[in-house]
């Protein structure tokens, strides 16, 4: 039989033959006089051993050890095969619950999970969408660069900003910094960053130290290139008075 017969009898694709033979798990019979291969019906039995085999989830690239090893023992295998489902089980669990205080928090999927309530917080107050995408992209890669160490660290540094008790000044400094035009002038400027700083002095000293092993180098290079794509120029110029007054007001505290 062709090509196309046998996969048809099979319940595959023709392209999925292909795909057998690039993988050496099915034989390629030799051409006929007519050029076309000429299958017969141990492929038909070998194909449906690999259907089979493939529907309990074991991978095509070592199934040629399985197909030609004798049949009277399986047990080994099928423990195997027992392992790697509950493993699959325990990642979709996982998941799911990603998922769901995602959906909790209604925070958008590309978030990680542990951020989302501060992240949901962040977005509620920005007063533009601009500002609100400015934020989730800051959010994404800052909890990416600081690393499985860092990730407890970057929790704590987004409840503390969005805490309650200063939900009030940082929604006020949001609005008004999203406000910025480049066209603002170096007073607005000036005095926005200096309410900040006053403002937020004291919580930001507290969290460089809670974070002071945490190397940000590379994510700070990064946050900046990402903010001078996002921002116009005042707001820019703002976000480097604001880290050199944070700056000078920890040193001047400590």
């Amino acid at each position: 039989m062709r090509s196309s017969e046998l996969a048809t009898l099979a319940g595959v694709t023709v392209r999925a033959l292909r795909h057998y033979h690039q993988l050496g798990i099915l034989d390629e019979p030799p051409r006929s006089v007519n050029g076309y291969r000429e299958y017969d019906v141990h492929h038909l039995v070998r194909i449906l051993r690999i259907s089979r085999l493939a529907s309990l989830g074991l991978p095509l690239q070592g199934l040629a050890e399985i197909l030609d090893a004798p049949g009277d023992d399986a047990s080994a295998m099928l423990d195997e095969l027992d392992r790697e489902v509950a493993a699959q089980i325990e990642r979709l669990e996982a998941r799911r619950a990603t998922i769901a205080e995602l959906r909790r928090w209604n925070a958008a999927p590309d978030l990680p999970s542990e951020l989302a309530p501060y992240a949901a917080l962040l977005a509620a107050s920005a007063s533009t969408s601009e500002i609100a995408r400015f934020d989730r992209e800051q959010t994404i890669l800052l909890s990416h660069l600081a690393g499985p160490g860092g990730a407890k660290a970057i929790t704590a540094l987004y409840a503390r900003f969005t805490d309650p008790s200063i939900a009030d000044a940082s929604k006020a400094f949001t609005e008004r910094f999203a406000a910025l035009q480049p066209d603002a002038s170096d007073d607005e400027i000036a005095a926005l960053v200096e309410e900040l700083v006053t403002s937020f002095g004291p919580l930001v000293r507290d969290l460089r130290l809670e974070i002071a092993d945490l190397d940000l180098t590379k994510a700070t290079a990064l946050l900046t290139d990402h903010a001078d794509d996002m921002l116009n120029a005042a707001q820019q110029q703002a976000l480097i008075l604001i880290e050199q007054g944070l700056t000078a007001y920890g040193h001047d505290e400590g």
